[in-house]
């Protein structure tokens, strides 16, 4: 284990909430991915500042930090760190709606089994070379020139093929470890679904007619496998799952090893064939059919739209929805149309970076940042880009999304696919038809080169956070929201019965009625003064704010009151603060009304408006929006003209 590692990672897991606060760890191809018990105390700005990481972001229950191609050596210097983990007790909630767990769900299957894919997709491409004519010669292959290499030819193709021709068992061991069964059902259920003595799902495409039949009880059931299926063998892993529980639930544990896997694999198999194959397939195909459709009806304006989205899917990782597609029209039509359109985003994604690299360059450490993010996506690998860079400074981002449009609706018009999906970066176009590769790289250099010609035009713009701080010494304001800091009812300041409050004389402000017991940082800051029943903040953009929980509470002298930050600490919005006991409060007589107050305003050109009125207010939620300018920097006469 290099020992370089140590340091940052050590700092990662107590930036995250330290050992106590980690549920579970996980890691892809280029993130750590962890469950969090409690996500309020992640300093995400300290991570930022970490060399090692490129970037951090929320997906649903996961918390995901960007490493990049590295996150293998650092996932296994995280757990010698960390350790066993006791995970909580407590049920985990799936925050999000249906569509947000459903693409959390088909990420946590997919990703496991990307490297097989992608590797088949490369071995491919290197047959591509071997086999094409025009290549190396004008009307012959190479293998035809150089019947020796046929054999070497024959058996990449056969390690190549092997990972689409047995797709559903590298889907069902992964959704069935997924749904948290065994395994070894899982691969056993996607063998039976391609197993040989059926007829294969190509041949059934090009003649159902052929197709023989099992007569079960006068019912008649095609002998068809699912070969390059994606939904079928999903939907069964599921049921299998299913029917594994159930057993062990329901069988006395004497007879489990010799009933359950077989009664598991019995019901859900006759139901694949029966049920499940039959409708998800015919399913599947409407989709593909689908997206045929669109790209031979509207070619430009269906590759322009995907190109557009392909870097908000990543964000979102709905881009795992669209690997299930791909894969389908792999096995379902043997080509691919989707994965060429949208690999040269890509590319832009490290063109961007390289852009960067020159806006950055009298900044050491960001240039270092974008310049290896860059290099990383050339390589195929986008989140240290998109995350570390692009993202963060909005503009390059928007520059990727246009020049993919632009270069998405070029691929769409000249309707250039691929034989699967493949490796990205410099090496996709090998997965390309080779007829195809002038078209496909011409694209592909067309959308590098927009992609840095935007991110330099857009640097100009509003897009550029760097701007917009220079414009905010500018008498325009800049607007930042205050987050709610406890659950409950606001009121106005002027409402709460205690003349220093009532009358403003610390600032103006806002009162909450708690429902909940716990006090958050409403933005990030640094603890100026502390005490249990009160917390004063330093905020970033100058502001001093003050929480002060109930009238006279300072009587308990901290008796139902426990702190969980310390003076002088640096915290993020949303850190919790306080704790206090609400019941023995009112127990004791104590008013409870929690008030935030700004403390110095008379110090700055502000507007603040306080949500006085609202019903139930969460933790987290804006509560005030404050337009804010130091004097000074007015004073300074840092005003532009």
């Amino acid at each position: 284990m290099s020992k370089a590692l140590k340091t940052p990672v050590s700092e990662i897991v107590k930036l995250v909430g330290g050992k106590a606060n980690i549920d579970s760890a996980t890691h892809c191809i280029t993130r750590l991915r962890l469950v969090l018990k409690d996500k309020k105390a992640v300093d995400l700005k300290g991570l930022d500042q970490i060399d090692l990481v490129q970037g951090t972001n929320f997906v649903g229950d996961q918390f995901q930090i960007i490493i990049g191609p590295s996150v293998g050596k650092v996932y296994d210097e995280f757990m010698a760190q960390i350790g066993e983990i006791k995970p909580s007790t407590t049920k985990p909630t799936h925050s999000g709606n249906w569509l947000q767990r459903l693409v959390s769900l088909l990420g946590d299957i997919f990703i496991p089994i990307i490297p097989a894919i992608v590797a088949a997709g490369l071995l491919m491409g290197v047959n591509n070379v071997l086999g094409n004519q025009g290549i190396f010669y004008p009307k012959a292959s190479f293998i035809q020139m150089h019947t020796e290499w046929k054999g070497v030819y024959d058996i990449i193709q056969l390690i190549a093929q092997t990972s689409f021709a047995f797709l559903p068992a590298l889907i069902g061991w992964s959704a069935v470890k997924r749904f948290k069964g065994n395994p070894l059902l899982g691969i056993v259920l996607g063998l039976i679904l391609v197993n040989p003595s059926l007829m294969s799902a190509y041949d059934y495409a090009a003649n159902p007619a052929k197709a023989p039949t099992w007569n079960i009880f006068g019912w008649h059931v095609a002998q068809v496998g699912y070969q390059g299926q994606v939904i079928p063998v999903l939907v069964a892993a599921w049921l299998l799952v299913k029917l594994e529980k159930y057993f062990e639930k329901h069988i006395p544990d004497a007879l489990q090893l010799v009933l359950v896997a077989p009664l598991a694999l019995l019901i859900s198999g006759f139901a694949s064939f029966l049920f499940i194959g039959p409708v998800t397939m015919a399913g599947a195909n409407v989709i593909t059919s689908g997206v045929v459709n669109l790209f031979n009806a509207a070619p430009v304006i269906g590759g322009a739209l995907y190109g557009f989205i392909c870097a908000p899917l990543v964000i979102t990782g709905m881009h795992h929805l669209f690997l299930g597609v791909n894969l389908q029209m792999a096995g379902t039509l043997g080509y691919v149309t989707l994965w060429p359109v949208g690999e040269p985003v890509t590319m832009a994604q490290g063109a961007a970076c390289l852009a960067m690299t020159y806006i950055f360059r009298k900044d050491a450490k960001k240039k270092n940042v974008a310049w290896t993010s860059g290099l990383s996506s050339f390589l195929g690998i986008t989140e240290p880009a998109i995350y570390g860079v692009n993202l963060k400074n909005r503009y390059p981002f928007v520059a990727v999304m246009l020049a993919g449009a632009i270069g998405g609706g070029w691929m769409g018009f000249w309707h250039v696919r691929s034989t699967s999906v493949g490796v990205g970066g410099v090496l996709s176009f090998l997965s390309v038809f080779p007829k195809q590769w002038g078209l496909y790289l011409t694209g592909e250099v067309m959308t590098f080169v927009l992609t840095i010609v935007f991110t330099l035009l857009l640097m100009h713009t509003k897009l550029n956070p760097a701007k917009n701080a220079k414009a905010g010494a500018t008498p325009k304001q800049v607007p930042t929201d205050l987050m709610a800091y406890v659950d409950g009812k606001t009121m106005p300041i002027t409402e709460v019965k205690d003349t220093m409050f009532s009358q403003k004389q610390l600032g103006d402000g806002v009162a909450t009625t708690p429902t909940g017991e716990q006090i958050y940082a409403p933005a990030a800051g640094v603890i100026s003064a502390l005490m249990p029943h009160a917390v004063g903040m330093t905020l970033d953009n100058g502001m001093e704010i003050l929480i002060h929980i109930g009238l006279e509470t300072v009587n308990l002298k901290g008796r139902g009151f426990e702190t969980s930050v310390t003076q002088g600490q640096r915290v993020t919005a949303g850190t919790k603060l306080i704790h206090f006991d609400d019941q023995l409060l009112k127990k004791e007589g104590y008013d409870d009304s929690v008030m935030m107050v700004v403390t110095n305003q008379g110090n700055l050109v502000a507007g603040v408006d306080f949500k006085t009125h609202l019903s139930h207010v969460q933790v987290g939620e804006p509560i005030a929006n404050v337009s804010y300018l130091p004097l000074a920097d007015v004073d300074a006469g840092g005003l532009e003209a």
